[in-house]
């Protein structure tokens, strides 16, 4: 893979991360009341940056994994 490729794909990690957490934070303003006594907006939205970062560090490390088995001939 160039490094071209690698740019691209980490562009495209980056979006899933990024839409998740917009999704996320879109679901409190769809039912505030599901987050009534345990989250305020802004509290969730923090929490939402959180899972988000963690996402994207988890897709990071699922793909090293991959290319790990994948340069190890598990696939061949």
């Amino acid at each position: 893979m160039s490094i071209k490729d690698m740019i691209v794909m980490e562009n495209q990690l980056d979006e899933v991360a990024d839409e998740f957490g917009d999704m996320m934070k879109q679901a409190f303003d769809e039912d505030p009341k599901i987050f009534e006594g345990h989250s305020t907006k802004a509290s969730w939205n923090a929490q939402v940056d959180h899972a988000s970062d963690e996402l994207r560090k988890e897709l990071n490390a699922m793909i090293e994994r991959f290319e790990t088995r994948l340069h190890q001939g598990e696939f061949a």
